[in-house]
């Protein structure tokens, strides 16, 4: 599959994102792998490839280049295709990802790109609020889901500040929580990304 220059170019200087040509390779092979299994089971509702790159793989690399420290220990909740969790560990090689995911077969799928993308992450297949290293996490991620009040009560008591994908309003689960920043993500009419201590 090419992706063309165009649509990747374009994207690049929207979100001010610089990629190499080894993360343009990446992406290339985790798309080709993506759209395969999307085929049998439900991973992504998102199927044009610049729809793909501009939600799936550009907003990821821009929240992490703007939220997200070099190293940093990050856990992806409900990673479900990789995203943001995998997309963001494509463009910062350097975090410590932990993909935490309840459904075996997207588990499967994280393990398969995983593996073909030769990125070091910890897969936990479960309910979030079993997964034992929160102690070792610094930031969790929440894209398309909200967090239970049992997590919140987990990230406050280990200080895991919570990187949370939303619409134009926090949802009402977090809407307490104090905002350390807020940016709207590019080319997007109400899609904002909120770091918040929990």
């Amino acid at each position: 599959m090419s992706l063309g220059l165009t649509p990747v170019a374009q994207l690049e200087k929207a979100y001010d994102i610089k990629l190499t040509a080894d993360q343009k390779h990446r992406i290339r092979l985790y798309l080709d792998l993506l759209k395969r299994w999307n085929r049998r089971i439900n991973l992504t509702s998102v199927d044009r490839t610049e729809e793909l790159l501009r939600f799936h793989f550009f907003e990821s690399f821009w929240a992490a280049q703007l939220f997200l420290d070099e190293g940093a220990a990050v856990a992806d909740v409900g990673s479900g295709a990789g995203f943001p969790g995998l997309a963001m560990k494509l463009y910062r090689p350097s975090l410590h990802l932990s993909l935490l995911e309840k459904n075996h077969k997207k588990v499967v799928f994280l393990q398969e790109v995983s593996r073909l993308l030769d990125l070091d992450v910890e897969i936990f297949h479960g309910r979030a609020e079993s997964f034992a290293n929160w102690n070792a996490i610094e930031v969790a991620t929440f894209r398309a889901l909200k967090p239970s009040q049992e997590l919140l009560q987990i990230f406050s008591s280990r200080g895991v500040r919570l990187l949370y994908f939303h619409g134009k309003d926090l949802e009402e689960s977090v809407r307490g929580l104090p905002v350390m920043t807020q940016a709207k993500v590019p080319q997007s009419r109400n899609r904002y990304v909120a770091l918040l201590q929990c």
